[in-house]
């Protein structure tokens, strides 16, 4: 190993390491990997343009170079990386890189991405002392958009970690948590990505290159945790192919035999239908799960049929062992079928839903689930899917985030708090009472926009409108230090009421500002405006250090803790405040 390189290990003893790549020899693993290739849109890149020739293993490293060169008469800001061939699921996630630091315009980043969700464990642009640690689902309002300041190695190394877990991510910095991602619904097997974008914002200079040492991959077992994704049917069934639901693929048959339909399913919403009503059919929907723990595992499944097809039935393969078939059989109603012992001795498992049959057969399959046994006394862990929820956005149910005003925020989405009326609610524990913006969405200009102020005077202040033009609603609340309290900002055509612990502080009416700004990203925890929301990065802005200040006095970074962080785009009633909402005795 170099000298210098840090060294860490999984969060748990009960992780077993599935899968490394520590980029030894001179060639890359193609076996394992492909070259990510092609130009990269969107406002922030600048003729950006990923290629295989800037990929190279050497020295124990993969060296990501970025630079710039002349294509077809054409000046390119060239990067380039690589994607994992296989998907990797529930786990931890660990590389130890040296990320490009010198002239501006490197995008480096370790990440995971397929077509439900994407983890980022870090981006990091070059010359910006602020690492991101990010989770989108869908097309979702950003889940968690963690922004923090990060210090390298003395040797330039980066230390970076994820935990991926069925209650979500937590996110590890140099060996230790520093944010979590709470989200229930990430069943999902997607690859990895090892990236170094070239004209990422402004560039001013030659460039350079970003090293990876190695990456790995580390699995445990998770008794009663369905592995399989989208086993019922339910991600964005109306937006995608609705012959091939995602995270599964199609053999056979064509779009007419196997469609994703609403209504009577066996749970939830959705399930997946093979047959035709003109002629006969032969289709297989099918999906394969890579670097599994090995041992016992059980597949279940809701399905009904019409009877009489040729092939109707369940089939598990590439396990190390025998295939092994369950049977779909002839009934009108939900019937429950499984596979209970199902031994995987490879780290993998394929699982092919197959039919067969003539004109006007069918076959119906939901709630396909695939996992170890639950353990004796444990719960199961079938809930309802549910993604679009209220509060449209959340954060920190459970436990506090920390803020030491040390710039370190949180993004959210533009269309979070945004409408004819909205409701802002959080629990805070301020260390001292000064002018600070703990949680704003707020444009330069213009007669839309919100925040919600502390003063040094033990005031709350739910602000309506832009930095430049605003009307200030404040309570009188005597808010305590070192002691949590909720506060609630409700916001309703033109009325907004304060609550504190669920107690009504002010009520005010005739505010002729409102919250339909679509323009500005919401922040939590700092007003320091030196970064903005572009695309999916964050870009150094150029602008003032506090860049919503308005008609008051100077605001600094929010310094304490903030939890159970909840935006409706709605207005609460009183009675779901002082109710529904968690009231925290003085």
């Amino acid at each position: 190993m170099s000298a210098g390189w840090a060294v860490a290990a999984p969060p748990s003893a009960d992780y077993t390491l599935i899968y490394a790549d520590e980029f030894e020899g001179t060639t890359l693993n193609e076996e394992d990997w492909i070259y990510r290739e092609g130009q990269r849109g969107g406002a922030y890149f600048h003729n950006s343009l990923d290629r295989k020739e800037n990929v190279t293993v050497s020295g124990g490293e993969l060296h990501i170079a970025t630079r710039q060169k002349t294509i077809n008469e054409k000046l390119f800001n060239t990067g380039g990386g690589i994607i994992s061939r296989r998907q990797f699921s529930y786990g931890y996630y660990e590389t130890l890189s040296k990320p490009y630091m010198g002239g501006r315009g490197t995008h480096s980043a370790f990440w995971q991405a397929g077509n439900l969700f994407e983890i980022d464990g870090y981006e990091i642009d070059s010359k910006s002392a602020m690492a991101c640690h990010n989770l989108y689902v869908g097309k979702l309002p950003w889940v968690h958009r963690a922004n923090m300041p990060f210090t390298l190695n003395p040797d330039g190394s980066y230390l970076c970690a994820y935990e991926y877990t069925p209650q979500g991510v937590v996110f590890y910095e140099q060996g230790r948590v520093v944010a979590k991602a709470d989200w229930t619904e990430l069943t999902a097997a997607q690859p990895v990505w090892l990236t170094a974008l070239n004209g990422s914002g402004k560039v001013d200079g030659p460039g350079g290159e970003t090293t990876f040492q190695y990456f790995r991959y580390y699995s445990k077992d998770y008794p009663g945790v369905n592995r399989l994704p989208n086993g019922s049917f339910e991600y964005d069934p109306d937006t995608v192919n609705p012959a091939c639901p995602k995270c599964w693929q199609l053999s056979g048959g064509g779009g007419l035999s196997s469609q994703v339909v609403e209504g009577q399913a066996a749970r939830d919403r959705y399930t997946l239908r093979h047959g035709r009503a003109d002629k006969p059919f032969e289709v297989t929907t099918w999906q394969s799960l890579d670097y599994l723990m090995n041992g016992n595992y059980e597949l279940t499944a809701m399905v009904r049929s019409s009877g009489g097809l040729e092939t109707a039935r369940i089939r598990v393969t590439n396990t190390g062992g025998p295939d092994l078939v369950v049977n779909v059989p002839a009934s009108e109603t939900w019937k429950s079928i499984a596979i209970p012992r199902i031994s995987v001795s490879n780290n993998s498992v394929t699982i092919l839903l197959e039919s067969k049959g003539g004109a006007g057969q069918w076959v119906e399959f939901d709630d396909v689930r695939f996992q170890k046994p639950a353990l004796p006394g444990q719960a199961p862990t079938c809930p309802p899917f549910q993604l679009i929820l209220d509060p449209i956005w959340s954060l920190a149910p459970a436990e506090p985030i920390s803020f030491t005003g040390d710039g370190k925020f949180y993004f959210f989405d533009r269309n979070v708090g945004i409408g004819e009326a909205i409701t802002v609610s959080f629990v805070m524990n301020p260390e001292r009472r000064v002018n600070t913006l703990p949680i704003a969405r707020v444009p330069r200009t213009g007669p839309a926009g919100w925040a919600v102020q502390l003063t040094e005077k033990g005031q709350v202040v739910f602000r309506i409108g832009s930095s430049a033009s605003q009307q200030s609603v404040v309570a009188e609340a005597d808010y305590p230090t070192n002691k949590e309290t909720r506060v609630t900002c409700v916001f309703d055509r033109g009325t907004a009421k304060l609550f504190v612990d669920g107690v009504l502080k002010k009520r005010e009416s005739g505010i002729r500002f409102t919250t339909q700004d679509a323009t500005a990203a919401g922040r939590l925890g700092s007003v320091n405006s030196e970064y903005e929301a572009v695309d999916d990065v964050i870009a150094a802005s150029g602008a003032a250090q506090d860049g919503i200040t308005g008609k008051i006095p100077r605001c600094r970074n929010y310094v304490g803790t903030l939890r159970d962080i909840r935006i409706h785009n709605r207005a609460l009633t009183d009675a779901e405040v002082t109710t529904s909402i968690l009231k925290v005795a003085k």
